[in-house]
């Protein structure tokens, strides 16, 4: 390769010069708004994450609350305590039971959901709490139900647990509150200020009181998770507010914030960096400006070795992209083209294993638009007799290795007598000759196929206890070859009366007791010598065939 000239190298030194002190000069200007929305996009992260953190401490807490009221439920003295119906004594065990778990809220209740006893005593014993949720679910459903709901004006995560003797004889309610303690919590392990608005209301907050109108109408104008800023206590908060999975009037979110102003202050000691900065970058661009025209050359080099690598064959070759001007995007596309030439082969090579050689070329040929031509050719039909029961014997994995052994050697068959398989269908295979590849003499090769495939199904059964047997029928005549199917989704394949009547010889092969049968037209054309069998009624026409058997060998 010619290397650059030295004048080349100066003229492109003092272009590149330029550009690098044009370009670091608006650099400079722009890295506060780029800084200032990759904080944006950071905060926002870590907003969305503690909703998550929530979210899981929402499943922990339901988790627990589920198995607790579980092995509550199942305890034989609940039922003692139930049975009596005394408020005192119900009472007395729903405290023993709040103790026992941990939960906020204990109720017990009767069958009904009239309340028996409440831990906390706020509710009185006969208040009907059948119609909250989540105990009206419970209720309906006979099982186990969870909500996060609005407990005495307060938000709670609740569970109600069947009492079983068999069916339901009571109803355990326990529940953990979601107040400014968990609030609280939250903050402590993510560092984000989180409120709970349902209805235009802060149920729990970091907040404090005086600051919840803000909060409810930032909640209120709020895309759902989507980031924005609001001003609380006249300060600037990024915010997201994330729905929360409840039965809460109103709908229940959660309003995560972290204060705008202090997650910028580090960028305004960021600005009087830069200006230092910038003084040494324009002492230094030169030398970038230097450095970049003498290396220049070295991605053109890279271009070029890929070249030669794309023409020895080496589709999977890529060049490395180091940089985003008119060098990287040739790199880029480079790539683009040594993948495209790579997929194509890709898909050539898949193609040669789905369908045919001939079809392949065919489709490659004359595109895969549908429609159709009418051909002379050949139809092979041929299926295992008795493969139902082989099916209910044989496991699975065994199964499939036969079935695949089998369909390999049939299509070697096929294809040596410049057959094309048209289809598998379970274990019955359909043949095609003289479509798409146009052969004088189809019927012969159909019938040297069949004859082929009956010694390869002989060759497979000297090696199984339980031999294949396998019926074929071959019938000659017009068909219609060409694409069927939606302009989505094609098949090349063969039509017509001759395909049927094909399928209808492979299936009198059982009647008939031979392994193979061909038509009249077929027996003739192929020069062959058999037996006529006579003429046989074929479903589907109203003129009887002349059939004939055709020896194996």
């Amino acid at each position: 390769m010619t290397r650059p000239s030295p004048r080349l190298r100066t003229r492109l030194f003092l272009a590149v010069s330029a550009l690098v002190l044009a370009v670091l000069l608006a650099a400079l200007g722009l890295v506060q708004l780029a800084v200032s929305r990759q904080t944006e996009a950071a905060l926002a992260r870590d907003l969305r994450t503690t909703g998550q953190v929530f979210a899981k401490l929402v499943d922990e807490r339901g988790r627990r609350l589920a198995t607790g009221g579980t092995l509550l439920a199942a305890d034989f003295a609940l039922k003692r305590v139930l049975a009596t119906r005394d408020p005192a004594t119900v009472r007395s065990a729903a405290e023993s039971y709040r103790t026992r778990v941990g939960a906020d809220v204990v109720w017990v209740l009767d069958e009904t959901g009239v309340l028996l006893g409440d831990a906390a005593g706020v509710r009185a014993a006969g208040d009907a709490v059948g119609g909250e949720a989540p105990v009206a679910r419970a209720i309906a459903s006979g099982r186990e139900a969870a909500a996060v709901a609005l407990v005495d004006g307060a938000l709670a995560q609740l569970v109600a647990v069947p009492v079983l003797g068999p069916d339901p004889i009571g109803w355990l309610v326990l529940g953990a509150r979601i107040d400014a303690g968990t609030a609280a919590a939250l903050h402590d392990d993510t560092g984000s200020s989180v409120s709970f608005v349902a209805g235009g209301r802060v149920l729990a907050s970091t907040f404090p009181p005086a600051a919840h109108a803000a909060l409810a109408a930032a909640a209120a104008g709020a895309a759902w998770a989507a980031p924005f800023l609001a001003s609380v206590g006249g300060d600037r908060y990024l915010s997201v507010a994330l729905p929360i999975a409840s039965e809460v009037p109103g709908g229940l979110v959660a309003l995560v914030q972290r204060s705008w102003d202090e997650e910028l202050a580090p960028l305004r000691a960021l600005r009087r960096r830069l200006a230092a900065i910038g003084l040494v970058a324009v002492a230094a661009a030169l030398g970038v400006g230097a450095v970049l025209a003498g290396g220049i050359t070295a991605p053109v080099e890279r271009l070029a070795a890929g070249m030669r690598e794309v023409l020895r064959g080496n589709l999977g070759h890529r060049v490395a992209v180091v940089r985003r001007d008119e060098l990287g995007f040739l790199a880029s596309a480079f790539n683009e083209m040594a993948g495209g030439l790579e997929d194509r082969a890709r898909i050539r090579d898949v193609m040669d294993k789905v369908v045919s050689p001939e079809v392949a070329h065919e489709l490659l040929a004359r595109g895969v638009a549908l429609g159709g031509e009418l051909r002379e050719a050949s139809v092979l039909f041929a299926d295992v007799r008795g493969f139902t029961t082989l099916a209910e014997r044989t496991a699975p994995d065994e199964l499939l290795e036969v079935l695949n052994a089998y369909l390999t050697a049939m299509t070697r068959a096929i294809e040596r007598e410049k057959g094309v398989v048209d289809k598998y269908i379970g274990d019955a295979v359909m043949a095609v000759f003289g479509a798409p590849l146009a052969v004088a003499d189809h019927a012969a090769r159909a019938v040297a196929a069949a004859r082929g495939m009956l010694a390869a199904v002989a060759a497979l059964n000297a090696a199984r206890p339980a031999p294949l047997r396998i019926g074929i029928g071959v019938a000659s005549g017009p068909v219609v070859a060409g694409n069927v199917g939606s302009p989505d989704r094609l098949n090349y394949t063969v039509l017509g009366d001759t395909v049927n009547l094909a399928s209808r010889l492979q299936g009198l092969t059982k009647a008939y007791g031979v392994s193979l049968l061909v038509t009249e037209e077929t027996w003739r054309a192929a020069g062959e010598t058999g037996r006529c069998l006579g003429e046989a009624s074929v479903r589907g026409r109203d003129a009887a065939v002349r059939v004939y058997a055709v020896d194996a060998a």
